[in-house]
This record gives C-alpha cells, sequence and structure tokens, in this order.
C-alpha cells in the first residue's frame, strides 16, 4: 500500500493529517500511557469522542491554530502516534510542537526523532515559522533529551506548574528558531 495523503515523506515514515478514524487507537493510547506528557488542553481526553471532536475541530477555522498529523509507516497507513504544532501565532510565525507514539514498544527505535523532523520541515519551510517551542514535565527525561537531540535548547522552567499524582512537578520550557535548525541541519 502506497502513502495515503501524505504532507512529509521521510526514510521510513511519512505524515499526513490526522483523522477522525484515528481517535480510537490515540484514547487507547493515551489510557496506557505511563510516561508524564504535556496536553495542550491540561488533562488528557479521556473518550474516544473527545478526541474525535478535537480532531474535527483542527479543520473548523479558516485559520488553525493548531495542525496534528498521524506518524505512518511508508507504506501501511497504520497511526503509530501524532506531532502537532499548536498555539500558532501567524503574525510573529512562532508555535509549539509536541509529539507523542501510541506504543510504548516503538520508543527507542527513531520513529519520534524521524517524525519530529519531518515536523519541523514543514514548520520551517512549509509554514516559514520563525521560532517554535515545546514544553516538558519535568519527570519526562526522555522526551527532553530528544528535544536537545533535535536542536532545542531548555530555554527555561516554570516552578511547580502541573499537579501530578498528588504532588506538583515543573514544567521545562525548550525553543528552537529556524536559523538554529537550518544550521544545525547542514552541519
Amino acid at each position: 500500500m502506497a502513502e495515503r495523503n501524505p504532507v512529509k515523506v521521510g526514510e521510513r515514515l511519512y505524515l499526513r493529517p490526522v483523522e477522525v478514524a484515528d481517535a480510537r487507537a490515540i484514547m487507547m493510547s493515551s489510557h496506557l500511557e505511563s510516561e508524564p506528557q504535556f496536553q495542550g488542553r491540561g488533562r488528557l481526553p479521556t473518550s474516544i469522542m473527545a478526541f474525535e471532536t478535537w480532531i474535527r475541530d483542527l479543520s473548523s477555522t479558516a485559520t488553525p491554530d493548531a495542525i496534528a498529523f498521524a506518524i505512518c509507516w511508508r507504506g501501511d497507513d497504520r497511526c503509530l502516534g501524532t506531532v502537532m504544532i499548536r498555539n500558532i501565532d501567524w503574525i510573529n510565525r512562532t508555535a509549539e510542537t509536541g509529539t507523542g507514539l501510541l506504543a510504548a514498544t516503538d520508543r527507542g527505535q527513531g520513529i519520534g526523532a524521524e517524525a519530529k523532523r519531518l515536523l519541523l520541515e514543514y514548520a520551517f519551510v512549509d509554514l516559514r515559522l520563525h521560532a517554535l517551542n515545546a514544553l516538558v514535565f519535568s519527570g519526562n527525561t526522555r522526551s527532553a533529551a530528544a528535544l536537545t537531540k533535535q536542536g532545542y535548547r531548555l530555554a527555561g522552567r516554570l516552578t511547580a506548574d502541573v499537579q501530578r499524582g498528588g504532588a506538583f512537578h515543573d514544567t521545562l520550557v525548550f525553543d528552537l528558531t529556524r536559523a538554529d535548525w537550518e544550521k544545525a541541519r547542514h552541519s
């Protein structure tokens, strides 16, 4: 099977717009997730209907403030996870990025890194954004390390920003400019 509706194609993966049909897999994954994640809306939606609504809302305005893609194997349309650009400021050309793999067994395979490279190309080349940021719970060391490998730098910390497991935790703020991305990409 060839790629279906690809937006960006990499060596092993491609990105396509996330679809309502992906909602069940995303919902199931959210219930099994053990690593601390950051969600732009705070609590994770827990129902398939909430995820379907979120996906429909992504395309409900002429000028979106968020764009989400399903991460798929080339030749296989199975949704492995999502990458997204949210809180898009079209005037200042800035936004926040996020990546999530559905199955813990897919982590450590380079899937998230390849998907994020495709997303960064989309953000900086296709959308012509100037700077991106990403938020990570301080306890999510895997995501923090992945962002650093992708060229993001630690820009700051929001102290006691999120409550999880009965305690407050910090949120780490990372950023990446187009100039730094281009420099890292060509080195």
